[in-house]
């Protein structure tokens, strides 16, 4: 096991250090992220992330080489901590902490950074964006960019963020794919100005008055815009958009889907329509 120092006391700065990424605003100042347990921390060093610290229960973990694990490859600048179990309970986000969690540098993405061209990569086929407006549950968010990952996308574009990628939630149900597919936050008039400019059309879900989105082409440069689950789509994106596409529903009680549900029905549509297109 890698040398490590055993800390003891919640008034440590550095256990208070990793309290106060909680906030979201703290994490943003600070540019770190907290990830928890083997498989969200491997998956960050697996993305390349910083490993800047990891802290450790003996008394959770129990094999010592879970923790050794995580610490593969790590910069000779991270630290390890052990902890004892309150000490980890009071740090860890969920309920039944594994007793393993990690502070890492986040990704630096950026709207000026992100390739939005229209133009294929070999092997690749045309771009596929997810834009997330108005999203309010880091769970929710966290669940499209799991879908997005899966379905190729290039990145998830959340125009006028409320909610922050990097929230333990939005990670958790992710996967830990928003370790490695950018996620971007950005005013909604510049999402649509990058999207145009790369020659991608807008793609507008609503719950009704759209055409079929099975009905609707999808095969080529396209990003696909879904709202609030609560609420309809902003108008801006409505009078943005190329098309609007509805997802047929028969039920009696239901009159919406989950926002993360829609938008792994459309990008999925997506992927079927290109993977057609190539037969």
């Amino acid at each position: 096991m890698a040398p490590s120092i055993h800390l003891t006391s919640p008034e440590n700065p550095h256990i208070k250090a990793v309290l106060r990424l909680r906030r979201h605003r703290e994490r943003r100042r600070q540019g770190r992220l907290i990830a928890e347990g083997t498989r969200e921390i491997t998956r960050a060093r697996d993305a390349g992330l910083d490993l800047l610290e990891l802290f450790w229960c003996p008394t959770m973990v129990g094999d010592p080489s879970a923790a050794q694990g995580c610490m593969a490859n790590r910069s000779s600048t991270a630290r390890i901590f052990t902890v004892t179990d309150s000490l980890l309970g009071k740090m860890a986000y969920r309920q039944n902490p594994e007793g393993l969690l990690a502070v890492f540098q986040s990704p630096t993405w950026s709207l000026e950074g992100l390739d939005t061209g229209s133009t294929s990569s070999p092997g690749d086929g045309p771009p596929l964006w997810l834009v997330a407006s108005g999203t309010q549950k880091p769970g929710n968010l966290g669940s499209m960019v799991r879908s997005a990952d899966a379905a190729g996308c290039r990145g998830v574009l959340v125009a006028d963020a409320q909610v922050d990628a990097f929230n333990p939630n939005a990670i958790r149900a992710s996967t830990g794919a928003v370790f490695s597919l950018p996620v971007v936050a950005a005013p909604a008039d510049l999402v649509v100005e990058s999207l145009r400019a790369g020659g991608v059309r807008v793609i507008a879900a609503t719950p009704s008055g759209g055409i079929p989105y099975t009905q609707a082409d999808l095969s080529g440069p396209v990003a696909v815009v879904i709202g609030p689950e609560d609420s309809s789509l902003d108008p801006f994106w409505l009078t943005a958009a190329e098309a609007h596409v509805t997802i047929p529903m028969f039920s009696r009680a239901v009159d919406s889907l989950n926002a993360s549900v829609s938008a792994a029905v459309l990008l999925f549509e997506a992927v079927r329509q290109r993977q057609v297109a190539t037969l």
